[in-house]
This record gives C-alpha cells, sequence and structure tokens, in this order.
C-alpha cells in the first residue's frame, strides 16, 4: 500500500512540474512575441542643422531591418528616432616631419664664403586636419520613454605635407572652405554614426 501511494505521488509530481514547465514556456514565448511586435514602425525625427544628411543615412540603415517599416506621421509609429548633433568640427594643426634628407642647417661666413657649422636631417612643414562628429540619438517610446540613448562619436584625419624643396618655405594658410570641407568629410562619418547606431538600436531593441 505504501508503495503504491509512493508511485502515485510521484506520477502526480511529475505531471506538476511538466505543466508548469510548459506554462512557463509558453510565458516565454509570449513574451518573446510581444517585444518583437512591440516596435514595428519607427518614425525619424527632423534634426536640427542637419546638412550632413544624418537623417536620410538613419532612413537608409532602418530600411535594411527586416520586418521594420518607417512611420511617414509621427502619430503612426511604435517609436521615434531623436538625434541631436553636439559638434561638427575641423581642427587644424601644423607639425614638421623629418626626412631621411640631410643638409646643411646652420652654417658661418669665413672669408666672404659660408663654411656649415651643422648637419641634420630636414624637416618638412606639414598641415593635419581632424574632422570630428558627436551625436546624441535616443529611441523613443510612444508613450515618450526612452527605450534606447547613445552618444556617438567619429573621427577622421588627413595629413598633407610639403614638398621638400619647400623646407625653408614652412608657411601654411587656414583653409577658406572649412565649412565645405566640414560637411563634406562629416557627411561620410554621419554615415558611419548611422550604421553603428542602428546596429546597436537593432540588437538591444528590435
Amino acid at each position: 500500500m505504501k508503495v503504491t501511494l509512493s508511485i502515485l505521488f510521484t506520477a502526480l509530481l511529475s505531471i506538476f512540474i511538466i505543466a508548469c514547465s510548459n506554462k512557463k514556456n509558453d510565458i516565454s514565448n509570449n513574451n518573446e512575441i510581444k517585444i518583437n511586435k512591440n516596435i514595428e514602425t519607427i518614425y525619424v525625427n527632423n534634426i536640427e542643422n542637419d546638412n550632413l544628411n544624418l537623417k536620410e543615412h538613419l532612413k537608409e540603415e532602418l530600411k535594411k531591418q527586416n520586418n521594420k517599416q518607417i512611420a511617414v506621421k509621427k502619430e503612426k509609429t511604435d517609436a521615434t528616432i531623436r538625434t541631436e548633433i553636439l559638434s561638427s568640427n575641423m581642427n587644424y594643426e601644423k607639425f614638421y616631419k623629418p626626412t631621411n634628407t640631410i643638409r646643411c642647417l646652420n652654417y658661418k661666413i669665413e672669408n666672404n664664403a659660408r663654411k656649415c657649422i651643422e648637419y641634420g636631417n630636414v624637416k618638412i612643414p606639414c598641415k593635419k586636419k581632424e574632422f570630428e562628429l558627436k551625436t546624441k540619438i535616443d529611441l523613443i517610446s510612444k508613450e515618450e520613454k526612452v527605450i534606447f540613448s547613445k552618444i556617438y562619436e567619429q573621427k577622421f584625419s588627413k595629413d598633407i605635407c610639403k614638398n621638400i624643396k619647400y623646407s625653408f618655405d614652412p608657411t601654411y594658410y587656414l583653409p577658406n572652405n572649412s565649412k565645405e570641407l566640414i560637411q563634406k568629410y562629416n557627411t561620410k562619418l554621419a554615415k558611419k554614426i548611422a550604421k553603428d547606431s542602428i546596429n546597436d538600436i537593432n540588437l538591444n531593441i528590435l
């Protein structure tokens, strides 16, 4: 009798554990479906002072995501991407680059003739342009809750050096087309930021 009751109790306990396990799996699966269906349409807000096409780059990256649509109207969306351009700059720096060419660096006059008293490597004047773009990208739910927020920064530098024959003419002028240069190079940085941000959002949220 005791053996029969023990077997019956074990069988009932097993059925209860299996039922709870199945119920737990059902809940987990339902939550996953709910999360996946929670954000189906995304609206990309206008960006202030956006001369880098950052909004268009974000929309292009969103189109690459499966089963996600770009909302035309803000009122008919599950979430909104808000972007702020924190800085878009070009930094300019002058420096001298050593070469393998040996020349007289210093001399003195003796008997109406120049006599070299110091030899060394010739240094040529160079300029470095560094382009920097920093943005803040938020994903906001239709309930106005922040789902995702991150600051992105991209940099690009370019060095230009003069020919060695200009080693004694180290004059460099600041570029007079700095606005055009910033727009040209930072537009490329904006494209990188758009790709990185949408990948992060897709990995963590979508």
